[in-house]
This record gives structure tokens, sequence and C-alpha cells, in this order.
């Protein structure tokens, strides 16, 4: 969260370690009180494990997060933030990328060849 500029938070490890965790899914659940945010990482379906058109992914649970409505104001201000200057020196995150074939996936057949 960002900290208040009259008043700096010092930051200090906690002696327990910091959960550390990657996630490239999240769902945001909320209350009058409060927003959840579970936290996974998208890993590939048993039943199609190879790039390409018939690749599947399942969402694995990696954590969950809860903030104050006025916590998560504040995030989504300092998350906007990142990703502004982020795509101001890398440009535009394209939030609909395609997944490239499998090298061992078949060539696609080319419209109007008779075989």
């Amino acid at each position: 969260m960002a900290e208040n500029k009259e008043n700096k938070i010092q930051w200090v490890r906690s002696p327990d370690g910091v959960f550390d965790v990657y996630a490239n899914l999240a769902h945001i659940t909320w209350s009058l009180d409060d927003v959840r945010v579970r936290l996974a990482q998208l890993v590939p379906s048993s039943e199609a494990l190879s790039p390409g058109k018939s690749f599947r992914s399942v969402a694995e649970e990696k954590g969950a997060i809860t903030f104050s409505w006025r916590n998560a104001k504040v995030l989504a201000i300092e998350l906007s933030k990142v990703v502004q200057n982020y795509e101001t020196v890398n440009g535009e995150i394209n939030l609909h990328p395609a997944l490239a074939a499998s090298p061992d996936a078949a060539p696609p057949e080319e419209k109007g060849n008779v075989h």
C-alpha cells in the first residue's frame, strides 16, 4: 500500500519470513466490509497438455488476501500507476495474446489445397 508521505512507515522483515506466491489469475469477491482476492496459477489440464488450440488449463489456487475497502482503493491507485509506468517504457500490455502451437503439432492445412 502507499505510505503516507507525512508519516512514513518503516518496513521490517517478519521473523517468520514472508509467504511468497506467483499468480497469473485472480478471482475477486466482496462484502460490505472488505474485498477478497483469490490467487491462482494457470497450469495445464491433464486432458490437454500441449500448447495450441486444444490446450486447456485449470486454476491451481495458491492463496488469498482480504483488503478493507480503503486499502483496496489505495492498491487500485498504486497498481494503476505501476501499469502506466510499465506501458510508458514497454508499450501497451496485450490483454488477449495468442498461444503458439506446440512444435510437434501437425501444421495447419492450407486453404485451397486438394489432396
